[in-house]
């Protein structure tokens, strides 16, 4: 929840968050993925929803798809009067196709979705019942990249070359 005072409209403060959401949901799938781009079926659903937040979730052939719910919120604090609270959700598919072997590491796209017919707009269970739904976000389609190589730990008393200590 972020309390904010400003020129730009609730609306537009929203929505710009909302997209933010979109964006950090997407790359946690394809960081994910960069460390498993070839597991297909359940084995890829288990890996991808771990904490069961999907609202739906299928398997078509090798791709995976998952509907999640985002959300945001807004406290708008005016002068002398009590803070109003503002939220905007959207329901987002995300589809992950797996990698063929070597240079084809698979893809994932999320998009913004019309939510399942009768779903309670919770949001993970992060926010209070949302009060208003949009569909109008970016989606974002990427391959999936080579995992980031891992950082060396270095101990107490040996020369850091790579950051750390």
């Amino acid at each position: 929840m972020l309390l904010v005072t400003g020129c730009a409209s609730t609306e537009d403060r929203l929505a710009d968050q909302l997209q933010d959401r979109l964006d950090g949901l997407h790359a946690g799938y394809v960081h994910s993925r960069s460390h498993d781009p070839y597991s297909t079926g359940g084995h890829a659903l288990d890996g991808l929803d771990r904490y069961g937040y999907a609202v739906e979730s299928s398997i078509d052939g090798y791709a995976v798809t998952l509907v999640r719910v985002i959300a945001v919120e807004v406290l708008e604090s005016k002068f002398l009067a009590p803070p109003e609270e503002f939220s905007l959700g959207a329901c987002v598919e995300v589809t992950v196709v797996p990698g063929s072997g070597g240079d084809g590491r698979g893809s994932v796209t999320t998009e913004p979705v019309p939510c399942p017919a009768g779903m309670a707009h919770d949001a993970d269970a992060m926010t209070d019942a949302v009060k208003d739904m949009t569909t109008d976000l970016e989606g974002r389609s990427d391959d999936v990249p080579e995992p980031e190589p891992d950082r060396p730990v270095c101990m107490s008393g040996e020369v850091c070359t790579e950051g750390g200590g």
